[in-house]
């Protein structure tokens, strides 16, 4: 019991965690990303890369970290996105309107032209990605990650495109006179996102003009029902086209938001936003229902293999993105919770030293270090590839070298491992940093964690919830199994591990892949199932743990007095 008498002007203050929590540099002060950093970096590169993070991260550490916080305030969630569909002179424009802190954030993120080649190499990119995700989606990433798969889409076809098309391609890429068009995908209908066949939005070739002045061309009609990032200039829509031999499949379109001309006259091209759609998190995303009425579309590749692009390609990005963002999050979510513990104090002595809260710390410390250690890894393999996607198996057993091929397969799966194990532990990890600060945890003035939170439930639903995709990983590993087996992909993936581990793992693997189907109601398929969902957390944490010791140093989590101590003298 303390003995301290009353003081009716209680002189505790927050300062010495503010100042230490405010003025981190994400990168800089971050030995463990500097160390990943180091460590996949080819060293002709490392250099340069090095010496670029550390002032990238002056802007996303301090003036983005600050925009995105103040776009997100309480009192601004119901304001950050609003749609205005027509003028004072009844001219409809569907205009979106999102506050100054977004729209500069964006802005300003862009103007770094991460896919242009002239300005990143993938190591590059991916790592300036990965400390922008620090601070969030901030109604930024989204369309991020849709642009990133927009113009690897496009690439695959470039020497094909038509010159509409190419013009796209280079503003997306290359950007005009430093403005960078952002790119969307409108994949999902009413009836639901993951299951794309069924898509019943068409696409028709029509020779009359119409009434925007285009003729011979395709046009879109019919509704997408979960639009994020419908502020942009381009989106990839999936449509079934009509009476063409592949009009039962999907096909996908380019489709600009405005025909040249017509964005300064807010005349959008043959279609409505209908509404904005009120989401959990990521509120300064704007995510509406679109109506397309014959809106000009852009074919993008065979019309036939639409499909196996769009699920090859740009979702599997999108899944990356979600990987490396939520991993590139935790180690913010991490960082800012051990140093309050360490700053906090109760009956005398910092709550970090309690036994229980030790442990916490220790959980938390390690699952944001093999999270970001595991999507390095992963990512590196993408690399590897030159960060070309082969859309589909079928594609896939084209390949020749045999070797290559289940390389390639194993990248194809880990894409959607990681997404799986880590959308499902971020929530629960935001959970647990949150409950470091007690009550002041859930205020949204005094920390980011709600909204990190927030949008990791967003994220796990995002690009194909949990149970779509672990049925799509069992039906891959039957359509391989003349040529891959289960328990090689298993020797394969942990082939650092003890042969004992290889053996369990692989046995389990096996027995599960080779049950027939996951769709049949009866019990043996339900238990198959629990036992799935839970062994697919397993497999891949040991992955990471993998990728966590490959790095062959100890690191501890950062120390509260020994920071405190730096920042003041640094402030000096």
């Amino acid at each position: 019991m303390s003995n301290q008498e009353g003081n009716r002007d209680n002189p505790y203050s927050f300062d010495d965690y503010l100042l230490v929590r405010d003025n981190f540099d994400y990168y800089s002060d971050d030995n463990f990303l500097q160390a990943l950093v180091k460590h996949y970096l080819p060293e002709e590169e490392y250099e340069k890369a090095d010496r670029d993070l550390h002032a990238l991260s002056k802007y996303v550490s301090f003036k983005w970290r600050d925009l995105a916080n103040q776009a997100n305030e309480l009192d601004n969630r119901m304001k950050v996105t609003k749609l205005k569909h027509y003028d004072a002179f009844n001219h409809r424009i569907d205009r979106i309107e999102r506050c100054l802190e977004t729209e500069t954030l964006e802005r300003e993120i862009f103007s770094l032209g991460l896919f242009d080649p002239s300005r990143n190499t993938p190591w590059s990119r991916f790592i300036k990605l990965f400390l922008l995700y620090e601070n969030g989606e901030a109604g930024c990433m989204c369309p991020m990650a849709c642009t990133h798969g927009l113009i690897w889409l496009l690439q695959k076809y470039e020497s094909e495109l038509s010159d509409p098309v190419k013009n796209i391609l280079k503003y997306l890429r290359e950007g005009i006179k430093g403005d960078y068009a952002k790119g969307a995908q409108y994949v999902s209908e009413i009836q639901g996102g993951s299951d794309v066949p069924a898509n019943l939005v068409e696409a028709v070739f029509e020779e009359s003009k119409g009434d925007d002045g285009y003729s011979h061309c395709w046009r879109i009609y019919g509704k997408k029902f979960f639009c994020s990032a419908v502020h942009t200039d381009y989106a990839l829509v999936t449509a079934k086209p009509k009476n063409v031999p592949s009009s039962t499949k999907i096909a996908a379109f380019v489709i600009p938001s405005w025909l040249p001309g017509n964005k300064m006259k807010e005349i959008r091209n043959s279609y409505t936003i209908d509404r904005l759609k009120p989401k959990l998190g990521t509120a300064e995303l704007p995510t509406a229902e679109v109506t397309y009425n014959g809106a000009v579309a852009f074919p993008v590749g065979p019309l036939e293999k639409g499909l196996a692009d769009v699920v090859g390609i740009v979702l599997s990005l999108s899944r990356l993105h979600v990987a490396f963002g939520m991993a590139a999050g935790a180690l913010r979510v991490a960082r800012e919770a051990i140093l309050y513990a360490q700053f906090r104090e109760a009956f005398g002595v910092p709550v970090s030293l309690f036994p229980l809260m030790i442990n916490q710390i220790n959980k938390l410390n390690h699952y944001a270090m093999r999270t970001a250690a595991g999507s390095f890894k992963v990512y590196s393999e993408y690399i590897h590839f030159e960060e070309q996607l082969i859309s589909g198996i079928r594609n896939m057993e084209k390949i020749d070298n045999l070797e290559e091929r289940k390389r390639r397969f194993r990248l194809r799966e880990l894409i959607m491992l990681q997404k799986i194990v880590v959308a499902d532990e971020a929530p629960k990890m935001i959970r647990l940093a949150i409950s470091f600060f007690g009550g002041h945890g859930v205020m949204e003035d005094f920390l980011s964690l709600p909204r990190l939170h927030r949008d990791a439930m967003i994220m796990e639903l995002w690009e194909g919830p949990r149970s779509v995709l672990l049925t799509q990983i069992h039906r891959d590993f039957q359509r391989v199994a003349d040529w891959y087996s289960s328990e090689e992909f298993i020797q394969d993936l942990l082939e650092r591990a003890n042969n004992d581990k290889i053996k369990e793992y692989a046995l389990e693997f096996k027995r599960i892949m080779d049950t027939e189907s996951l769709l049949k109601n009866d019990s043996e398929t339900l238990t198959i199932c629990r036992e799935w969902e839970s062994f697919s957390n397993k497999l891949f944490i040991a992955y990471q743990e993998q990728a966590l010791e490959e790095l062959n140093i100890d690191f501890k989590p950062l120390q509260f007095s020994k920071c405190l101590r730096q920042f003041k003298k640094r402030e000096t």
